[in-house]
C-alpha cells in the first residue's frame, strides 16, 4: 500500500532477513521516515540499535530504501541532499544513475542560459511525474507536472525516483516519477530542533546571497495516545550571473558562393536573481494501541525568479546580403569556406561607386526583464487504520492549489559598430568592437559611439504575459489483507478519484517597431528625455573575450524602465515615431484581462482509478523471493473549453445560380455551400475527450545470496499530454472547392468552361484537446550486490517500448456552420509513430574501512548510464504556443531525440573521519540535441558534451554544530552549443556560455 511515501515493508521481508547485515543498515537514525519505522521495528525486537550518522549513515539509509523497494528505485536522503552545495530538487536528483538535467531556462530555447538547470530528464524522456508523498503536484504552467528548480531541498525527508510502476501507484510516470518525501511528526522519538543558515559568494556578479533553514518537531504524550507536531521552514536567495557569446546563421556570400559568413553575434550578459521560500507543516495523532494514525499535512513552496538581460546583437537582416572586410583587413575561413576570423563591415549604404561606405553593422542593444512567480499549496489528510494483524485500512484525501505568473518585457535600442570576430580559440570566441568608421588603421574613431546618446535611438519594444491557475481535488481508499501463511502474503485493492480544473494564459510575444528610418525616421537617444543607462561588460567571460577602445560600457534602455510595466507605455512616448508600432498587449481589442480568445485555455481533467495488488512471499530451490502483482484501471474524462472562428470568404455580391454555383462579375464561381461555412462567424466550444487502459504490472525480486539478489519489473505505463498542447481554439483560414470559369458558354452544357479546379481544404492551427496519453511497456532487470552495510554494486538493463507519441502532426476534423460541413485540416499536436528507448545503468559505493589509519575515511560513489533510442520522432511541439506548425517543419531528417544523452555519469570522492566530512563530485553528459528548431536559426541545437565539479567540506565541532564550506562549477564549466548546418551533420558552434563559481560557508545545528 503505497501512501505517504511508505509502503508496508513489514509485508515483504523474506523469511531469512533480506540481508546479513541488513539489521544495522534498517538502524540508521535520521529524519528518512523509512529509517525510522525501520529503527522502531527494531527496537520492538529488542535489538540493539546502532547509530550511523554523516555520510556514511545517509548512503545507508538511500541504500536501505532501494533494496526494499517493490520496484526499481533510486532513492537519495535529506542529509545527502545538504552535503552538496545543490539550492534545488533539481540539482540534487542530477547525481542519480539515469537523470539528467537541462541547464537552459528552456530546452527551446537556448540563447537564455540557466545556471540552476530547467528540466529533468529520467532514462532519455523528459515525460516525468512529480509527486509529493506520493500525491499528485503540479505546477500552473502550459506543462504537467512541478517545476523542480522550484523546490527548496531543505524541505525533503528523502527523494525516490521509480523507474518501473506497481499497480498501487498512481498513473502517469512513463519515464519515471519523482516522489518528493517531506518529513514528519513521527519521523524522530522526541524533540528536535535544527537550523542550518549560509551565505553564498558568486564569483562573476560579486555578490553575496544568504540561505536559512528551519526545523522544529516534538511528541507529547497523552491519555489517548501521542501527538506530534512538525514545522519546517526555509528561505534561499540566489544571485547569479551567465555570459554569452553567439555566432548566427553562417549564410552563402554573392561575391563568393563558396564562402560562409555568420550572419550575426550576440553578447549577452544575464543576471537571475532567485528566491525560494518553502513552508511544511505535520500534525499526528496516533491511539494508544497503534491502530490508528492520522496525518495532517501542509506544504507550500514559493518560488520566485526575475532576471535582466543587456544584449548586444550584431543584426543586419535588412541590407545587403554580403559582408566585407574592412579595408586593408582580410578573412580567414576553413577548408570548407566558414568563416573563422576577421574585421567586418556591412554593405549597408552602398554608395553606387563600387566600393561599401564604412558604415559598420546595426547592433541591437537590448534591456530584458522577465519576473516569475510561482506557488504551490498542497494541503492533505490522511487515516491509517489497522484493527488487527490481517487487515489495513487507508484514506487519504488532497487539495493542490497552484499559480504562475510571468512578466516579460524588451526594449531594443540600435547603434551601429564594426564587428571582429576569432572563432579559432579553444575556448570562447574573441570580439572586438570598432567605431562603425573603422577603416582598419583606426582612422574616424576620435569618439567612443558605444556611450554617446547621439549614437543611438529606441528602435522597438516586445511584451508576454502569463497567467496560471489551477487546483487539484483528489480522494483514495486503500485496503490491504494480510495473510497468515501460503504464498500469498497479502492483497491490495484501492480506488482513486481527481478533478483538475486549469486555467492557462499564456500571450504571444507583442513586438512592435518604435522608431526606425523606415517607419517615421529614428529617435535618439540624445532627444527624448526616456531614460537609458551604462553597462560595464568588464570582465566579460572572465576577460579576453571582448574588447573595445575606451573600456567596454556600453548603452542601453533603463533596466528599471523596462521592469515598469505597469508604466512603460506612457514612458515611451516620446520614442515612438508612429502610432502604428508597439503598444502593450492589453491595447489589443477583445481581451479579457489583457489576452485575447485563443491565449485562454480552460481545462477539466477528470480521473478514475482501482487497483488490485497480490504480494507474494516463498522460496525457490531455497532461495527466497517476493513478487507482487497487479492491475490498475484508469478512466481519463477531459473537457476543454474554447472557440471556433470561422473563416470570412463569402463573395460580395454574389449571384446564385440555383444549380450549387454562384455568379460574381459574371466570370467567377463557387459552390454555393461554401456561402454558408465561410460567413467569418464564431462559436464557443467544449471538446470532450475519454481515454481508458487497464495497465498491468509484476515485479520479481529473487534473493540469490544473502547479499545478492535479482529483481524484474515489466509495467504499462502512460503519459499524460501537456495542458498546453490540449488547447481548443480553431481559427479556420483558407477555402475549399474554388472553381474558375470562363465568360463563354458552353453550347453544349449551357455553363460556362471551367478554366481551373481547386480543391484545396480549410486549414486551422490549433492545440488538440483529443490527444491520447502516450503509452509504453517497460521492461526492467537488475542484479544488486549489497556487500557492505554502505556498499553495493548494481547493474541494470531496461527497455522501452513506446507508441502514441506526442507530435506536430496533422489531423482531419468535420466544422458544421450555418448547416454546412467542411473538412478541416487541423495542424497541431498529435498522436503518432512508435519508438524504442534501450540502456542500462552501473552504480557502485563503498567506503574503504580496510584502509590503515586516516584513509579508512575515503569512500567512492560512481554510476553511469548508456542509453540508445530507435524510430522516436521528435515531438515538434510547444507548450506554451501550440497553434504554431512551424517546429514540425524540421531543417534536417534523421535527427536524434531531444534531451537524450547517450553517456551519462556521476562521480564521487568521499571521506569521512574525525568529525571531519567531504566530498568531491562531478556530473557529466554527453552531447545532445537541445531543440530541433532553434527559433532563429531554424536550425538544430546541440549542447556540448560537458561536466561540472562541487566539492564540500564539514566539520563537526561539537556534537550539536557543524560548519561547512561547499564549492559550485570549480572547474569553470563552459557550456557550448552547436548548430547543424547540413543533412550530413556537420556542425559549427553556434554559443558559448560562462557562469559562476559559488562559494558557500555553511553553519548548520540540531539541539
Amino acid at each position: 500500500m503505497r501512501n505517504n511515501s511508505q509502503r508496508k515493508n513489514s509485508n515483504h521481508h523474506n523469511k531469512r532477513g533480506i540481508f546479513k547485515y541488513s539489521l544495522i543498515a534498517s538502524a540508521i537514525v535520521g529524519l528518512s521516515s523509512t529509517a525510522v519505522q525501520a529503527e522502531e521495528k527494531i527496537k520492538q525486537e529488542d535489538i540493539e540499535v546502532i547509530e550511523v550518522k554523516g555520510q556514511r549513515g545517509n548512503l545507508i539509509s538511500a541504500q536501505n530504501m532501494k533494496m526494499e523497494a517493490d520496484t526499481v528505485i533510486d532513492a537519495i536522503s535529506a542529509e545527502d541532499m545538504g552535503s552538496l552545495p545543490d539550492r534545488s530538487v533539481l540539482e540534487a536528483i542530477s547525481r542519480m544513475p539515469g537523470v539528467a538535467i537541462e541547464r537552459f531556462a528552456a530546452a527551446d530555447d537556448p540563447d537564455h542560459f540557466g545556471v540552476e538547470g530547467g528540466g529533468v530528464v529520467v532514462r532519455g524522456l523528459t515525460h516525468v511525474r512529480s509527486e509529493f508523498n506520493a500525491r499528485d503536484t503540479f505546477s500552473a504552467d502550459s506543462g504537467r507536472g512541478l517545476s523542480f528548480e522550484d523546490v527548496s531541498p531543505e524541505l525533503m525527508g528523502s527523494v525516490e525516483i521509480y523507474k518501473n510502476q506497481t499497480a498501487d501507484m498512481i498513473e502517469g510516470g512513463i519515464a519515471g516519477t519523482v516522489n518528493l518525501n517531506t518529513r514528519k511528526a513521527f519521523d524522530a522519538d522526541g524533540r528536535v530542533f535544527a537550523f542550518s543558515a549560509d551565505a553564498t559568494y558568486t564569483d562573476l556578479r560579486e555578490q553575496t546571497s544568504p540561505t536559512f533553514s528551519a526545523l522544529y518537531s516534538d511528541i507529547w504524550q497523552l491519555d489517548s495516545g501521542r501527538l506530534g507536531f512538525l514545522v519546517n521552514y526555509s528561505n534561499s536567495e540566489m544571485k547569479v550571473e551567465s555570459n554569452g557569446v553567439q555566432v548566427g546563421l553562417y549564410e552563402m556570400q554573392s561575391w563568393d558562393n563558396s564562402k560562409f559568413i555568420p550572419r550575426s553575434t550576440r553578447l549577452s550578459k544575464k543576471l537571475d536573481d532567485r528566491t525560494r521560500e518553502g513552508f511544511a507543516t505535520s500534525l499526528q495523532w496516533e491511539n494508544t494501541d497503534r491502530t490508528i494514525l492520522l496525518t495532517g499535512e501542509y506544504i507550500r513552496s514559493e518560488a520566485g525568479l526575475s532576471w535582466g538581460e543587456s544584449v548586444m546583437e550584431m543584426d543586419d537582416s535588412d541590407s545587403h546580403s554580403n559582408m566585407l572586410p574592412v579595408a586593408g583587413t582580410e578573412f580567414e575561413f576553413d577548408e570548407n569556406g566558414y568563416f573563422e576570423s576577421g574585421v567586418i563591415t556591412s554593405e549597408a549604404g552602398w554608395r553606387g561607386d563600387g566600393n561599401p561606405q564604412r558604415y559598420g553593422m546595426q547592433h541591437n542593444m537590448q534591456s530584458r526583464s522577465r519576473i516569475e512567480e510561482s506557488i504551490v499549496n498542497d494541503y492533505s489528510f490522511n487515516v491509517k487504520y489497522t484493527p488487527n494483524d490481517s487487515w489495513a485500512f487507508n484514506f487519504d484525501i488532497q487539495y493542490v492549489d497552484s499559480t504562475m505568473e510571468i512578466e516579460d518585457v524588451s526594449l531594443m535600442g540600435a547603434t551601429r559598430a564594426v564587428v571582429g570576430m576569432d572563432l579559432t580559440g579553444s575556448s570562447v570566441a574573441d570580439i572586438t568592437l570598432y567605431h562603425p568608421g573603422y577603416d582598419g588603421e583606426g582612422s574616424d574613431t576620435s569618439a567612443n559611439p558605444f556611450t554617446d546618446p547621439t549614437k543611438h535611438f529606441f528602435r522597438s519594444a516586445m511584451d508576454h504575459v502569463s497567467d496560471n491557475e489551477g487546483d487539484e481535488f483528489a480522494s483514495q481508499l486503500d485496503a490491504e489483507y494480510t495473510f497468515d501463511e501460503g504464498v500469498i502474503k497479502s492483497v491490495q485493492f484501492g480506488v482513486r478519484y481527481s478533478d483538475r480544473e486549469q486555467t492557462t494564459r499564456q500571450s504571444d510575444y507583442n513586438w512592435g517597431v518604435l522608431s526606425e528610418a523606415w517607419a517615421g525616421g529614428n529617435i535618439w537617444y540624445s532627444d527624448t528625455d526616456v531614460p537609458h543607462e551604462t553597462v560595464s561588460f568588464d570582465n566579460f567571460a572572465r576577460g579576453g573575450v571582448l574588447s573595445m577602445e575606451g573600456g567596454n560600457a556600453f548603452i542601453f534602455p533603463s533596466m528599471d524602465l523596462v521592469r515598469d510595466y505597469r508604466n512603460l507605455n506612457a514612458s515611451l512616448a516620446n520614442a515612438k515615431a508612429v502610432d502604428w508600432g508597439w503598444n502593450p498587449l492589453a491595447d489589443r481589442g477583445d481581451t479579457t484581462g489583457g489576452f485575447i480568445p485563443n491565449e485562454i485555455n480552460d481545462t477539466q481533467e477528470k480521473s478514475t482509478a482501482a487497483y488490485v495488488r497480490f504480494d507474494f512471499e516463498g522460496d525457490i530451490d531455497g532461495l527466497d523471493y517476493s513478487a507482487n502483482v497487479g492491475l490498475r484501471y484508469v478512466k481519463l474524462e477531459n473537457d476543454t473549453a474554447g472557440f471556433i472562428i470561422y473563416p470570412d470568404n463569402v463573395p460580395e455580391d454574389p449571384v446564385d445560380n440555383g444549380d450549387g454555383t454562384v455568379t460574381i462579375d459574371g466570370d467567377f464561381y463557387r459552390v454555393a455551400d461554401q456561402k454558408a461555412f465561410g460567413n467569418g462567424g464564431s462559436e464557443s466550444q467544449i471538446a470532450s475527450s475519454e481515454y481508458t487502459n487497464i495497465l498491468p504490472s509484476v515485479n520479481f525480486k529473487l534473493n540469490l545470496t544473502d547479499e545478492l539478489l535479482l529483481r524484474f519489473g515489466f509495467s504499462e505505463a502512460i503519459a499524460l499530454p501537456s495542458l498546453g498542447n490540449l488547447r481548443n481554439y480553431v481559427d479556420i483560414t483558407g477555402e475549399d472547392n474554388v472553381i474558375t470559369y470562363g465568360s463563354d458558354i458552353n453550347p453544349e452544357t449551357g455553363q460556362p468552361d471551367i478554366v481551373s479546379m481547386a480543391y484545396d481544404r480549410y486549414t486551422a492551427n490549433s492545440g488538440n484537446p483529443y490527444l491520447k496519453p502516450m503509452e509504453s511497456y517497460n521492461y526492467d532487470l537488475s542484479l544488486e550486490w549489497y556487500f557492505a552495510e554502505a556498499g553495493s554494486l548494481t547493474f541494470s538493463l531496461f527497455y522501452k517500448d513506446l507508441s502514441n507519441y506526442f507530435i506536430n502532426g496533422v489531423t482531419i476534423r468535420d466544422y458544421t456552420n450555418n448547416g454546412a460541413t467542411q473538412q478541416v485540416q487541423v495542424s497541431g499536436a498529435t498522436n503518432g509513430d512508435k519508438g524504442t528507448i534501450k540502456g542500462y545503468e552501473i552504480a557502485y559505493q563503498q567506503f574503504f574501512d580496510t584502509l590503515p589509519g586516516a584513509l579508512s575515511g575515503l569512500g567512492i560513489q560512481l554510476n553511469y548510464t548508456h542509453i540508445n533510442e530507435d524510430g522516436s520522432p521528435n515531438a515538434g511541439l510547444n507548450d506554451s504556443n501550440p497553434d504554431s506548425s512551424e517546429a514540425a517543419d524540421f531543417a534536417f531528417d534523421d535527427l536524434p531525440l531531444e534531451g537524450l544523452s547517450e553517456k551519462n555519469a556521476n562521480a564521487a570522492l568521499l571521506y569521512e573521519k574525525n568529525g571531519f566530512s567531504g566530498r568531491i563530485a562531478y556530473n557529466w553528459r554527453s552531447e545532445y540535441l537541445l531543440t530541433t528548431r532553434d527559433v532563429i536559426t531554424t536550425l538544430p541545437i546541440y549542447n556540448q558534451a560537458n561536466g561540472q565539479l562541487d566539492a564540500s567540506l564539514f566539520w563537526d565541532v561539537t556534537e550539536n554544530w557543524k560548519l561547512g564550506i561547499q564549492g559550485t562549477n570549480l572547474n569553470n564549466n563552459i557550456t557550448e552549443t552547436m548548430m547543424q548546418i547540413n543533412q550530413a551533420g556537420d556542425k559549427k558552434t553556434r554559443s558559448w556560455f560562462t557562469n559562476d563559481r559559488r562559494y558557500s560557508f555553511v553553519v548548520r545545528g540540531t539541539f
